[in-house]
């Protein structure tokens, strides 16, 4: 049994699309002959989360591939042939499931408190809620009827009808909706590695053939499911889901004790070792292994890594890992080309030609780049550099996680912040800028680019002046770091004040 022609041309839908003088694509109510339909951005959220958590595999594990393509690793072009699933996509409806949850609970909800939603939304969302407690089996068959059921009520648009749902209503969907998320994502661990594994296909085992209006159909009634080798991408979904520090690095010990390292590289690959599987899974599968998306080095996914260990707070772990990873270290004899280029792909020592271990090639353009500014960001200037403070104002909060090895002799480092204002950190010492020994931002001399410097002792860039650096009003920041605790941030801002009403 295979899942093929998923995707079809709708042709009474594209008629009544073209039909329309304006908004064309805009969903409407009336089945899509009456007026532009409009809801809220909760609704919209909710619409998203219902369908997702609607599409878990049989096992209750991955998000289904149902509609003929994997997501960010697109080698795999034959698994949603297979009845493939992804627990990428897992992870991510975990960390949103649990994002909406906290909002609802800021909201305060009462009995009163509702939320309005399409009708046809509603009963869809009701039909799976009953169903969440379910063996994994039974919620996949009757979650994929709530599913079909609802697509085709909303085929050509919405009626219009509405409905509330209280938000303690909604509080306990969600909480039902992450506790089975959860339990799935258990069952993806593998026991040896103590990793998750990425993907899965489901072989049928028994089935029954129903006729229909539209010919015959297949009816699945038991399931062989197979776990494919592990992928990086599934871990690097995993630590943005990781609560603690802690957990972060118990994830990241497994992958270095794992196939995906490669330990004479130092490097991290894209997948384990894909030999013992079929080559319908898709185009990875021949190539050799080592080169492409066959257990090379796939940068913009290593990249990927890397990232989620300076978000996890694993910074020593980061810069444990940056000499070996990061494209501006390579060797250039090994790498191939100048190390100011990224690559598409490494190719690993999985490759039988030793001596194009290391080496850089672009089969196409590769998204690192994205990734490495992100690190950047958080090396230079910390990952949440502005924010709120309890006034409403906003403030600029500069926290570089900079190794010795970035200053200079005297300690210094510059770097360009929003690609106006240059930012220097004088730190005399040469000591980590993070860590419990690490220096941090003590005192900090501003220069407009129009004006006379100003100059306090904190940590922190109070308002106006956060405003004028966004705004990229200010030339320069000068910054001295040390071991002892800055002023804080209000004592900083009287200092400023007094600082600019001087100048």
């Amino acid at each position: 049994v295979r899942q093929y022609h998923s995707v079809a041309q709708d042709h009474e839908k594209t008629v009544l699309i073209q039909s329309r003088a304006e908004d064309a694509h805009k969903v409407r109510a009336d089945h899509g002959k009456g007026p532009i339909y409009t809801t809220t951005l909760l609704g919209k959220i909710l619409c998203l989360l219902v369908n997702r958590l609607s599409s878990l595999d049989p096992s209750g594990i991955g998000v289904e591939m149902e509609a003929e393509k994997p997501n960010w690793y697109d080698a795999l072009n034959g698994l949603p042939g297979l009845l493939g699933s992804s627990t990428c996509e897992t992870f991510e409806l975990k960390r949103w499931l649990r994002f909406t949850a906290n909002i609802v609970a800021e909201l305060r909800p009462n009995e009163a408190a509702a939320v309005t939603l399409p009708a046809e939304l509603a009963d869809f969302m009701e039909a799976v809620r009953s169903h969440l407690d379910a063996p994994a089996l039974e919620y996949w068959q009757k979650a994929t009827d709530a599913r079909e059921a609802y697509r085709a009520s909303v085929r050509l648009g919405f009626s219009g009808e509405e409905r509330n749902v209280s938000l303690p209503a909604m509080q306990d969907f969600l909480r039902s909706a992450l506790k089975k998320v959860e339990k799935g994502l258990e069952a993806a661990v593998d026991s040896k590695t103590r990793l998750p594994y990425s993907y899965f296909l489901h072989e049928v085992q028994e089935h029954r053939v129903e006729e229909s209006t539209d010919g015959p159909v297949i009816v699945p009634l038991s399931f062989q499911r197979h776990a494919l080798p592990l992928f990086l991408e599934g871990i690097v979904h995993a630590l943005r889901t990781a609560e603690k520090p802690e957990q972060a690095r118990a994830l990241h010990r497994a992958v270095k004790a794992s196939p995906l390292y490669d330990r004479q590289l130092k490097m991290y690959k894209v997948c384990a070792p894909l030999s013992g599987e079929s080559e319908e899974i898709g185009r990875c599968r021949v190539f050799t292994p080592g080169w492409l998306e066959n257990e090379s080095i796939w940068l913009h996914m290593e990249y990927k890594y890397l990232l989620e260990l300076l978000r996890c707070g694993l910074v020593d772990e980061f810069h444990a890992e940056a000499p070996a990873s990061l494209i501006a270290f390579q060797p250039p004899k090994r790498y191939g080309r100048s190390v100011l280029e990224n690559s598409s792909f490494i190719v690993s020592s999985a490759y039988p030609d030793k001596s194009l271990h290391g080496a850089g090639f672009v089969a196409r353009l590769s998204g690192a780049t994205a990734e490495f500014l992100h690190m950047w960001l958080g090396m230079t200037a910390g990952l949440e550099p502005f924010s709120m403070n309890a006034q409403g104002k906003l403030e600029l909060r500069l926290a570089p996680a900079l190794t010795p090895a970035f200053f200079d002799k005297k300690g210094t480092f510059e770097f360009r912040f929003l690609g106006r204002t240059t930012v220097r950190y004088l730190n005399p010492a040469r000591l980590p800028t993070f860590g419990p020994g690490g220096v941090r931002p003590n005192r900090i001399r501003l220069t407009p680019a129009n004006g006379n410097a100003i100059e306090w002792e904190s940590g922190v860039i109070p308002a106006p002046y956060a405003e004028d650096v966004r705004a990229g009003r200010v030339a320069l920041i000068e910054v001295e770091l040390a071991k002892r605790a800055p002023a804080t941030a209000e004592r900083g801002a009287r200092q400023a004040r007094t600082a600019r009403a001087q100048a």
